[in-house]
């Protein structure tokens, strides 16, 4: 299995334990640097009462934090599906 393979396996299984769980529907999303996940995101829209709490925003909240920096231009994005246009706008910068 390579790389890419692993990672959207990862972030499937991370958004059906969000089904199971019920905390926002099956939405995941990691956000990977040099191989490493960096953070992962669950859709809490739901839960959280946060209409902007996907789970796009949610990696890349997290991504940010954790590398101190808005610039994720050495990262990839992996999705359990397509990023709607709010998610899309904040990937592409």
């Amino acid at each position: 299995m390579d790389n890419k393979e692993y990672f959207i396996n990862k972030v499937i299984e991370i958004a059906q334990k969000n089904v199971v769980t019920g905390r926002g529907g099956p939405f995941a999303a990691i956000i990977v640097k040099d191989n490493n996940i960096i953070s992962l995101g669950r859709n809490q829209v739901t839960s959280k009462i946060d209409p902007t709490l996907h789970a796009e925003i949610d990696a890349i909240r997290k991504a940010t934090k954790k590398l101190n920096t808005i610039d994720l231009s050495s990262c990839s994005l992996y999705s359990s599906c397509e990023p709607c246009p709010m998610c899309l706008s904040d990937i592409l910068g």
